[in-house]
């Protein structure tokens, strides 16, 4: 479903907006929604609250090509909060 909204960008926004539309023969509206989807998809994602430890990483790349070769380590550190 589509929802009429307006928006005001700058000029040099709009004209690219514009040459896009043109070279891809897509509507403005369907680019710039496309455009507004991906960057709140993006803004959205919350980063990971669970890391590796340099110490893990180490130990694990160390591993590799020998006799006791490591699988990959699992997150042991979280981030504050």
């Amino acid at each position: 479903m589509k929802h009429g909204a307006s928006v005001h960008v700058p000029v040099e926004v709009r004209e690219r907006l514009d040459a896009l539309s043109r070279k891809v023969r897509r509507d403005v509206s369907d680019l710039a929604a496309e455009a507004l989807n991906d960057y709140l998809d993006a803004v959205e994602q919350e980063p990971s609250e669970l890391f590796v430890s340099n110490d893990a990483m180490m130990a694990w790349l160390n591993s590799w090509g020998t006799a006791d070769e490591r699988g990959a380590p699992e997150a042991d550190i979280r981030k504050p909060a």
